[in-house]
C-alpha cells in the first residue's frame, strides 16, 4: 500500500530537547548576545559597514534574501487557489510556518541595522515619513504582511491544538473558527497583494543605484525578475524543507506532490533564465558576460546554478526519485539567493574602490538569527499539525494519546516503489 500525503501530523513520536536543538539554542543564544552588544556601542565596532557601504549583511541577505526563501506561501499559494493545484493545498501549513519565520527575522534583522534605534518611534507620526522612499513602501507592505496574512493563517494549527489538549476551551475555539471563515477571503487577497508590492519593490529599489549595479544585474526589469525570483526561490525552499525533515525525522514522503512542485519550478526557473538572456542581449550588456572580472564569475555561478537546478526539475526520472528532488531544490535555493545578494553586495560598486566585508559579529547575529528561526520551527512542527502525512499517522498518534504506554511505530518512508532517501 503506497502512503501518501492526506493531512497534518505533528512529529510526535521524536523529542525536541536532541543534540542538534541545543547547538541551534547556543548559536541563537550567542546572536542575542551580540545584538545587546552593538545596541550599546553602536555600528561602527560592531559591523563591517562604512560611509560607502552603509548596508551590510543584515538588510542585504536578511532582508532581501530571507524574504526570498520566505515567499513559499505565496508562490504556492497562487498554483494552490488561482492556478488549481489543489493538491499543493496539504504543503501549505509547512509553506506558511516557513514564511511567517523569515519574514518577522528579515524585520527583525531591519531593527538591528537601524542606526539610531532611538529614533524608531517616528514610526507611529506618519507626518515624519519619507513619501518618496521605496524603503517606506518596503517597510510597510513586509510588516503589514507579516502581522496580518501570514500571522493569522499559521493560528488554525494553534487552535487544532488547543483544541484537543483543552476540551473546556472548545466552545472558544468553535467561534473563532467561525470568525476566521468570515475573514478568510480578505486575509487571501492580502496574502497575493502584499508580497507582489515588496518584491517588486525591493528590485526597484536596487534601480535606484544606477550604473553602481553591474549592467548584468541592472535593469528596467529588475523588479519583475524579484518577484519571479522570489516565486522560485519560495518553491525550491519549501521543497527542500519537506525533503530533509522526512528524512531526517522519517517520515513519509509523497513522491507525485513533490514531483508536481519540482515541475512547477522547473517551468518558473526556464521562462526567468530565458528572460534574463533575452533581456541582457536585448540590452547588448550579454558582452558583459564575457569580461575577466569577478562580476562575471558571479553572473555564471548563478546561471549554472539554475541551469543545473532546471535540468533536475524538469526530468521525469529525476522527479521520482526523493533525493535528486533535494538536489534540485537545492540547487534553485542557492542560485536564487546568489540573484538576490549579488547586486545589493557583491557585484554592488558605490564608488571606486570601496570595500565591504562582514564582521564576524555580523555573520554571528545573522547565524543566531537564522538558527532562532529554525529552533522555532523544529519545537512548531513537533507539538502542532505543520508537516503533511500519511492518515495512518495520525491514527497512531491517537492510539497514543489514548494509551501513552504504547511504543512508538517507525512510520515507513517508502513512498510510490521509492524510500526518502533515494
Amino acid at each position: 500500500m503506497n502512503d501518501t500525503w492526506q493531512r497534518d501530523v505533528p512529529v510526535f513520536n521524536v523529542p525536541i530537547w536532541t543534540r542538534p536543538f541545543k547547538v541551534l539554542c547556543g548559536l541563537a543564544g550567542l546572536g542575542l548576545i551580540l545584538v545587546a552588544y552593538r545596541e550599546v556601542v553602536g555600528l561602527g565596532p560592531a559591523s563591517g559597514m562604512n560611509d560607502a557601504y552603509a548596508w551590510g549583511i543584515w538588510k542585504t541577505f536578511n532582508t532581501m534574501v530571507l524574504t526570498g526563501l520566505g515567499s513559499g506561501a505565496f508562490a504556492i499559494g497562487i498554483a494552490a487557489w488561482l492556478f488549481r493545484r489543489n493538491q499543493l493545498h496539504v504543503v501549505m501549513r509547512t509553506a506558511l510556518l516557513t514564511s511567517f519565520l523569515a519574514y518577522v527575522f528579515g524585520l527583525a534583522m531591519l531593527g538591528v541595522d537601524v542606526g539610531r534605534p532611538w529614533n524608531f518611534y517616528w514610526i507611529v507620526a506618519p507626518w515624519r515619513w519619507n513619501l518618496h522612499s521605496p524603503l517606506l513602501e518596503v517597510a510597510v507592505c513586509m510588516s503589514i504582511y507579516a502581522t496580518i496574512p501570514l500571522f493569522v493563517e499559521n493560528i488554525p494549527p494553534a487552535l487544532e491544538y488547543i483544541y484537543q489538549q483543552w476540551p473546556k476551551l472548545r466552545p472558544i475555539v468553535k467561534q473563532v473558527e467561525k470568525c476566521f471563515v468570515k475573514a478568510f477571503p480578505w486575509i487571501v487577497s492580502l496574502a497575493y497583494v502584499l508580497p507582489a508590492m515588496h518584491q517588486s519593490s525591493l528590485g526597484a529599489l536596487m534601480l535606484l543605484g544606477g550604473n553602481r549595479v553591474s549592467p548584468l544585474w541592472q535593469t528596467p526589469f529588475l523588479p519583475l525578475l524579484y518577484v519571479w525570483a522570489a516565486a522560485f526561490l519560495g518553491f525550491a525552499f519549501v521543497s527542500a524543507t519537506l525533503l530533509f525533515c522526512g528524512v531526517m525525522w522519517k517520515r513519509p514522503l509523497d513522491v507525485d506532490i513533490l514531483g508536481e512542485m519540482s515541475r512547477i519550478n522547473a517551468w518558473l526557473i526556464g521562462t526567468w533564465l530565458v528572460f534574463r538572456i533575452a533581456d541582457l542581449s536585448i540590452r547588448g550588456q550579454i558582452v558583459a558576460a564575457f569580461r575577466p572580472n569577478v562580476d562575471a564569475v558571479l553572473f555564471w555561478a548563478e546561471m549554472a546554478l539554475m541551469a543545473a537546478a532546471f535540468w533536475f526539475q524538469r526530468n521525469p526520472a529525476v522527479r521520482r526519485s526523493p533525493r535528486k528532488m533535494f538536489y534540485g531544490a537545492l540547487l534553485a535555493t542557492v542560485g536564487g539567493i546568489l540573484y538576490r545578494f549579488d547586486p545589493t553586495t557583491t557585484a554592488f560598486q558605490p564608488k571606486a574602490n570601496a570595500i565591504y566585508f562582514p564582521s564576524v559579529i555580523e555573520i554571528l547575529i545573522s547565524v543566531g538569527f537564522m538558527s532562532l528561526g529554525i529552533l522555532i520551527f523544529i519545537f512548531l512542527a513537533k507539538i502542532l499539525a505543520i508537516l503533511p502525512a500519511p492518515n495512518k499517522l495520525w491514527h497512531e498518534m491517537e492510539s497514543r494519546r489514548v494509551n501513552p504506554r504504547l511504543k512508538p511505530l517507525t512510520a515507513s518512508p517508502r513512498v510510490e516503489g521509492y524510500v526518502a532517501g533515494d
